[in-house]
């Protein structure tokens, strides 16, 4: 029988009074914590405390919270900052904090801490020392000799039409920068003068990486085009071209779309739950078919992920985040238990092949048929994995869409009016899954449990507080508790 989330609701269990207690104090982040993701808040701070941080008579003009994360037993954080020099200029400038936890300022610290540097200081009222973030590493800049060079050479080393491939430049755009991870960016190749085979590329997309991840994302992806899944009519893969390991490089043919289905839920829910359902229910249909061919296809490559290791990952988050708000501790437990001993009673699924991070954002619209992209985390896991990210995330973006005009949260009413079209689209979902591949729902409600705790307990270690109620609501319905508690 169906049920909430367009699958089988989890066991009773788990509708327990220790569960929904600590649901209730997850729910209420500390102002200490609040305030550090209040862009007022902190532009109002850094006006204040201008002389710690001796940036003269540049005007604040505005600040933007860009992330943070918890490690080494607090908060980093990063701020965007318009600047207003005393010439009229605008820049911009990235400011990194570490938050000082209460109870720990045994040791003083002084109102500048590095002599005259600009921007280097403490914040008193919000806890924070914060110094500029060093600046990224340069980008390969346009028409760039030496790296068509560099991918004239890799696309020769793959032979055949390939081998007599010359360049005269290439022209480069940064698609996406993601500091510390990758970068994305796309090159549109010269060819000298005259006629050249038709399969030579008039574009490649480049995937620059901040570690070694080129060789192992290329190694999925020409095991993926290789495959049955490389010769689907219902979702296409891009193919990959080359590898150049001491770049940290991986090229890849451009495939069609203009846009993603994140992008798209965006436009399609602004009218609302039902529009949004009727706009893209065709699209998540071939998404869920094009996923379940995916995990039919048989490429056995990649590391294991499974059931205990992503449990174990969820117990030590949370160890993290009570270690850091005490008054957390336990929270979390019953829950987490509950879903171990939960899916200790159930028969695992075998280990498929697995996209890892399959969300809307990589589903590409606009082409011949949606392309299915971003193949970094492929992996060996649990089907449940995948269908219960995409679909976890699917009703979090229209929730967010759908609520994005509301000047308070929704209650509980409007919420239920919200999710109840969202359910009808994950089911549809799961049907175009099932069109190729059947599904263990009982497995699936455990999985969509345990990857809902994880985004809630993200949003206290990226201090993403304004998803915190809709997240909250979310699990509560998928455990089958009311705001009121259990039952």
């Amino acid at each position: 029988m169906a049920h909430s989330f367009g699958s089988q609701a989890i066991p009773l269990a788990l509708r327990s009074v220790a569960v929904a207690v600590g649901l209730d104090l997850l729910a209420m982040p500390p102002e200490w914590l609040l305030v550090l993701e209040d862009p007022n808040r902190v532009l109002d701070e850094l006006r204040a405390n201008r002389a710690r941080l001796g940036i003269g008579a540049a005007a604040l003009d505005a600040c933007k919270f860009k992330r943070a994360r918890l490690d080494g037993g607090t908060w980093s954080t990063l701020h965007r900052l318009k600047v207003r020099d005393p010439d009229g200029a605008l820049r911009e400038v990235d400011l990194c904090g570490r938050l000082r936890l209460p109870g720990s300022d045994l040791t003083p610290v002084p109102a500048q801490r590095h002599g005259s540097q600009e921007w280097h200081g403490y914040l008193p009222n919000l806890r924070l020392e914060v110094e500029p973030q060093p600046a990224d590493a340069a980008l390969p800049g346009p028409d760039d000799a030496v790296l068509a060079r560099s991918i004239e050479t890799a696309l020769r080393s793959r032979g055949g039409p390939f081998s007599g491939l010359r360049l005269a430049a290439c022209r480069s755009q940064v698609m996406r920068n993601r500091p510390g991870l990758r970068r994305t960016i796309r090159y549109d190749l010269e060819y000298p003068p005259g006629p050249r085979p038709e399969d030579w590329p008039e574009a490649v997309i480049a995937k620059v990486y901040d570690d070694d991840a080129a060789p192992h994302t290329y190694t999925a992806m020409t095991a993926l085009w290789s495959s049955s899944l490389g010769r689907s009519t219902t979702v296409t893969i891009a193919e990959p071209l080359a590898v150049i390991p001491e770049d940290h490089l991986l090229l890849q043919r451009v495939v069609p779309g203009d846009h993603t289905l994140k992008s798209a839920i965006a436009d399609a829910f602004g009218g609302g739950a039902l529009a949004g359902v009727a706009a893209l229910s065709d699209v998540v249909r071939r998404a869920g078919r094009g996923l379940a061919e995916l995990h039919s296809c048989g490429v056995t490559y990649g590391p294991q992920v499974t059931w205990t290791s992503q449990m174990i990952a969820a117990r030590s988050a949370a160890e993290q985040l009570t270690a850091a708000v005490p008054h957390l501790s336990g929270a979390l437990a019953p829950l987490l238990t509950g879903l171990d001993r939960s899916a200790g009673g159930q028969l695992t699924e075998p280990l498929v092949p697995t996209h890892r991070s399959f969300r809307p954002a990589q589903v590409l619209l606009g082409g011949p048929q949606p392309a299915l992209v971003d193949f970094d985390g492929f992996c060996q896991a649990e089907q449940s994995l995948d269908l219960s990210l995409f679909r976890t995330t699917l009703c979090d973006l229209a929730l967010r869409r759908i609520t994005r005009d509301h000047t308070t949260a929704p209650t509980q009413e409007e919420f239920e009016t919200s999710m109840r079209p969202l359910d009808g689209l994950c089911a549809t979902f799961l049907a175009g899954y099932q069109e190729a591949r059947p599904v263990n729902t009982e497995r699936l409600a455990v999985w969509d449990a345990l990857l809902n705790t994880m985004d809630l307990v993200d949003c206290w270690r990226e201090l993403k507080f304004e998803h915190l109620d809709r997240r909250i609501r979310f699990l509560r319905r998928r455990l089958g508790i009311g705001l009121g508690g259990p039952g």
